[in-house]
């Protein structure tokens, strides 16, 4: 099975990538690919997917952990979506593990959520860590 989490450097984040590697440690045959997409370089985004690598080796699961960067203009959020997409299909990946934060109403009604849109689009199974 190959599982992709996308990252960012939060505690929401972090939370989907201890699930993740909890739940499927001791599984056989589990490969991992974890990424942050960004618009800008991150030497915390680095730190954190060295991190990762760290923590799922501690588990016995074969992780690879890219922070892409990728030319974005003032909205992001659907370039980070196309790449997530783009990676589910080069890598063929099972399951999507994404982190969820609730939202205030404000920022329901106006922000659009990465969780809840990755459902819309993705054509495989997403796991939702609140």
């Amino acid at each position: 099975m190959h599982v992709l989490i996308p990252f960012d450097v939060s505690p929401v984040s972090e939370r989907a990538v201890t699930t993740a590697l909890d739940v499927l440690s001791g599984h056989d045959d589990i490969h991992i690919t974890a990424i942050h997409v960004s618009d800008r370089e991150s030497t915390s985004a680095e730190v954190a997917a060295s991190s990762i690598e760290s923590m799922a080796s501690d588990r016995g699961i074969s992780v690879d952990a890219d922070v892409r960067i990728v030319e974005a203009g003032t909205d992001s959020k659907p370039t980070i979506r196309n790449v997530i997409a783009e990676t589910i299909e080069e890598r063929d990946i099972d399951l999507v593990v994404i982190g969820h934060e609730e939202k205030s109403l404000f920022e329901q009604l106006f922000r659009s959520d990465t969780s809840e849109r990755a459902l819309e689009i993705y054509e495989i199974p997403v796991l939702i860590v609140p």
